[in-house]
């Protein structure tokens, strides 16, 4: 099948390279050339598992190719993906500018009676708005051509997007009529799919299924975190309580750790996008806003509690050096995009004090973030960052964190003071290595 894909951005590359796997024919359209000359020379410009490895497989077998012409894409696909970014404006809600000015070209150029499918994540009722939009353009430059339109959300997951692609937990039609959901099928159809994890509802439906999974795990994380700072004013110790909770089959396990606050290109967004898109209709989204709200206050949290003791124990910025475990928003991604551990560098850094990061694939994304503020630097490894610094920073999760013992790093420490925002320390092993160990929930383990 001729597939088009709109935008070679995180979905949209995932997407159009998956598909040339499953063997069909994809043009992808991208507009920015700095992209377009990594992607020409098989390297992805984001770092995800896997995906260096499959855009050159399939650049190799032809079944894919990149073009900076709109145009062109809109002359090829049968079906079109449209994975271009829907970014916040500045009161929280969708922009659909670029979603808006694909559909321009596709009316102007793509094959009667194509597929234009969403795969960005689109305010509730843009499916209505896109086919509107296709009309009108349509018929301003004389052509008589008929589109539909569906949705498709995407549920990936940075860091292990391939495998969700190739094994979804759930795939969701969007569809007005079986035409579309024949095609999408068949699109899909070597995931031989499995029937009770395919879901065909309304377009509507589709739009707001997205959005609902994200603000659901945002709000357990905003939950779980609210629980954490009750812990520590009460001594209870959130691991215990995080244990109670997740034996109960109607909780689970999944999303219940605590620390300081999620980030990214998605919960974020998403939440406030949902928040607003409530407040158009008149059904406020008072949990999802909540949510929003305490993970903002978190991300800060940490950095503030640290503040607080480096000023109660009288230490002057310019001797005080603080390593920063961590930069990307989570693990297995080089994504900084709302990342905490930059929040919490940029409040140290405008306090004065000395910021020394590692972070094993978000060296780049992070110091162009930060490397404007005076005092901030890099580090070639974790236990380099570590070396004579007075504070531990524990930021993002990654694997080799975890290895690291509590004593080599009372060892390599000028002060061992470890503020833990991932809980990667066992808390009795970081006390009897001498750390002076500070984590949400976790003072009266």
């Amino acid at each position: 099948m001729k597939i088009s894909v709109y935008g070679a951005g995180y979905v949209g590359l995932v997407q159009a390279s998956c598909l040339a796997n499953l063997g069909h024919d994809v043009v992808c359209a991208e507009l920015l050339v700095h992209r377009l000359d990594a992607l020409a020379k098989g390297k992805t410009p984001f770092y995800e598992p896997g995906m260096d490895d499959l855009l050159t497989e399939e650049l190799a077998k032809g079944r894919l190719r990149f073009t900076s012409d709109p145009a062109d894409a809109a002359r090829h696909g049968e079906v079109q993906f449209l994975a271009v970014g829907t970014p916040p404006l500045d009161d929280g809600s969708s922009d659909l500018s670029y979603l808006l000015a694909a559909a321009d070209t596709i009316a102007a150029h793509a094959p009667n009676n194509s597929l234009i499918v969403t795969k960005s994540t689109v305010p509730v009722g843009t499916g209505k708005k896109l086919a509107a939009r296709l009309k009108s353009a349509a018929e301003k430059v004389d052509r008589t051509v008929s589109f539909r339109v569906a949705s498709n959300p995407e549920f990936l997951a940075e860091g292990h997007a391939l495998k969700d692609f190739m094994e979804p937990q759930r795939t969701v039609f969007g569809v007005g009529d079986a035409h579309a959901e024949a095609q999408l099928r068949e699109v899909y159809a070597p995931l031989k799919l499995s029937a009770d994890r395919t879901l065909v509802m309304s377009v509507e439906s589709a739009e707001l299924a997205k959005y609902a999974a994200n603000a659901m795990l945002a709000v357990r994380i905003s939950f779980m975190n609210e629980l954490a700072n009750l812990a520590d004013a009460t001594g209870a110790c959130i691991d215990s309580v995080r244990e109670a909770m997740s034996l109960d089959d109607r909780v689970g396990k999944k999303f219940l750790n605590s620390g300081c606050g999620f980030g990214g290109s998605c919960f974020p967004k998403d939440v406030t996008s949902l928040v607003k898109q409530g407040e158009a209709v008149g059904s406020l989204m008072r949990i999802a806003d909540a949510a929003a709200e305490i993970n903002v206050r978190q991300r800060e949290l940490m950095a503030d509690r640290l503040l607080a003791l480096l000023n109660a124990e009288g230490r002057k910025p310019a001797d005080t050096i603080i390593a920063l475990w961590g930069m990307a928003f989570k693990p297995d991604t080089d994504d900084v995009r709302e990342a905490p551990g930059i929040v919490m560098a940029r409040k140290l850094l405008d306090a004065g004090f000395s910021v020394r990061a590692y972070d094993p694939q978000a060296e780049h994304t992070g110091r162009a973030e930060l490397a404007s503020n005076v005092g901030f630097s890099v580090a070639a490894t974790a236990m380099q960052a570590l070396k004579g610094a007075d504070v531990l920073l524990v930021a993002t999760e990654w694997k080799e964190f975890y290895a690291v013992s509590p004593d080599e790093v009372a060892r390599t420490m000028r002060t061992p003071i470890v503020f833990d925002g991932r809980s990667v320390f066992n808390v009795a092993n970081a006390r009897s290595a001498g750390l002076r160990y500070h984590a949400f929930g976790r003072m009266h383990a």
